[in-house]
């Protein structure tokens, strides 16, 4: 089984791809990604696969969760562990999550089928449902390969939650979203 990790960042793709070994890499192309995905099985994304759809919640937690995505809501609700942001309607969202966008459409229309992922919610989970050192310090970066248990040295926070990713994608891994008819269908994946 191959499976492939994608951090999305603010002017990079970070890619992790799991087989038999662990390859990581940067990018600014798209299309570098898709042909990365040529042979996998699974594929997972570290961004938004769509931006709100502008429905407010009612009895939402906070002003911010109000118009949030289901499967935002839902990971705090089902996991307790509440993301950072909030994935805003399309008009509000940066930079960074149109290329996720943009992103997610391009593998959907070479035949793949990406999950959605919270790499930080996942080393949360496998950390004892605690925050493991912050990933910009060496601490951090070291705490999380801990935690993967790869025996893999990587010194890029973004390529760990890239690997994160296809971990996560790899399995095994469970749903984070509402059932409910009136919701957006949004579902996050996570580490079982």
């Amino acid at each position: 089984m191959i499976a492939v990790g994608v951090d999305v960042g603010a002017t990079h793709l970070h890619v992790a791809v799991l087989g038999d070994d662990v390859e990581t890499w940067t990018t600014t192309s798209i299309d570098d990604v898709v042909a990365a995905c040529a042979g996998a099985t699974a594929v997972a994304i570290d961004a938004p696969s769509d931006p709100a759809t502008g429905r407010v919640h009612a009895g939402a937690r906070s002003r911010k969760f109000a118009a949030a995505r289901c499967n935002e809501i839902a990971a705090g609700e089902q996991l307790g562990v509440w993301v950072p942001w909030v994935t805003p309607v399309l008009d509000e969202c940066p930079s960074w999550m149109r290329t996720g966008f943009a992103l997610w459409r391009a593998l959907r229309d070479a035949g793949h089928e990406p999950i959605e992922v919270y790499p930080a919610g996942c080393f949360w989970l496998l950390n004892g449902r605690r925050w493991p050192p912050k990933k910009q310090t060496a601490e951090g970066r070291s705490a999380r390969l801990a935690l993967l248990g790869l025996g893999v040295d990587l010194t890029s926070h973004d390529h760990i939650d890239a690997l994160m990713a296809a971990v996560v994608a790899r399995g095994p891994r469970r749903a984070v979203g509402h059932d409910d008819p009136t919701c957006d269908g949004s579902t996050m994946w996570v580490l079982v």
